[in-house]
């Protein structure tokens, strides 16, 4: 895929030209976990959880078409199946259609967040581990169209010193060709440092959540360089703890995204279990997401 290439000036955005974070979201609402809009417990089979899959990219590499990527389909051959989950049973993303390997995934449907801030949270429990961009989950509207394409993925990297990054926050704007937006993030320490680190790994449950603050801006990149991004705050946490914080791309949410797990339009599928996807039409608080962690 074309992310291939620019990953190098992406890293180099990150890294040389620093950028502003702060250290959490503003803590407005009590503790506790709000009831959420989408709930999708994977204890069974479910109307709006289907079967999709695309062609290219089973192993490494592309698709082929850089660019523009395949949008993943529904296939009754990309059959989901539900195995022992982290509460109860949990769905298994095989990575076979047909009994052959082949790019599969699972599609949310029937979800519509609007396009103001908004969070998302899942346990992910790989099989194998990660291959860099290789998403547990992706969202995004006019997804192949490269002059228009909006998206974001919860996925995994190597642009920070060659070293693994994950969960990597990485998402993508283009409106008619023009304000072209790059931004992603990873892992920072205590000080604000960024730094390396693998969170999600084989064969150990890890949950992951995503907030994303419409009504809060934050800074990627070099203000007058190339790349530099002025967008969405957003926030990520593995177990309850905060982990990352960044930029996310404006646009990438609206009520014509398309949602799937464990593919998306370019690269090679997770293969695993996913459970208890949860969403929100908000932004959470790190206190919401500590308890719902729980």
């Amino acid at each position: 895929m074309y992310k291939k290439f620019l990953s190098g000036v992406l890293a180099a955005a990150m890294v040389i030209g620093g950028a502003a974070y702060a250290a959490k979201p503003a803590s407005v609402d009590a503790a506790g976990a709000p009831k959420p809009k989408y709930t999708f417990d994977m204890n069974g089979a479910n109307k709006n959880v289907v079967g999709v899959a695309r062609k290219g990219d089973i192993s490494a590499g592309t698709t082929g078409n850089t660019k523009t990527g395949v949008l993943p389909t529904a296939n009754k051959n990309a059959k989901l199946q539900y195995k022992k989950g982290k509460h109860g049973k949990a769905l298994y993303i095989s990575r076979t259609v047909g009994g052959k390997a082949a790019s599969m995934g699972a599609q949310l449907k029937n979800v519509k967040l609007g396009s103001g801030s908004w969070t998302v949270s899942f346990w992910v429990k790989p099989e194998t581990n990660l291959s860099n961009f290789m998403a547990m989950f992706f969202t995004g509207n006019h997804i192949t169209d490269p002059k228009n394409t909006k998206w974001l993925s919860i996925t995994q990297d190597s642009w920070l010193d060659s070293k693994t990054n994950t969960p990597t926050i990485w998402s993508h704007s283009v409106s008619n060709g023009k304000n072209d937006q790059f931004p992603w993030y990873g892992h920072q320490d205590k000080k604000g440092t960024w730094t390396a680190e693998q969170a999600v790994k084989a064969g150990q449950w890890t949950h992951i959540t995503l907030v994303v603050n419409t009504k809060q801006t934050c800074e990627y990149g070099t203000k007058g360089k190339s790349g530099y991004v002025k967008s969405y705050h957003a926030w990520t946490y593995v177990n309850g703890k905060l982990f990352g914080n960044g930029t996310v791309a404006k646009g990438t949410m609206s009520n014509s995204n398309s949602f799937f797990l464990g593919l998306n339009a370019w690269d090679m599928g997770f293969k695993g279990l996913i459970d208890d996807v949860k969403l929100w039409d908000k932004a959470l608080t790190a206190k919401q997401v500590k308890a719902i962690a729980k």
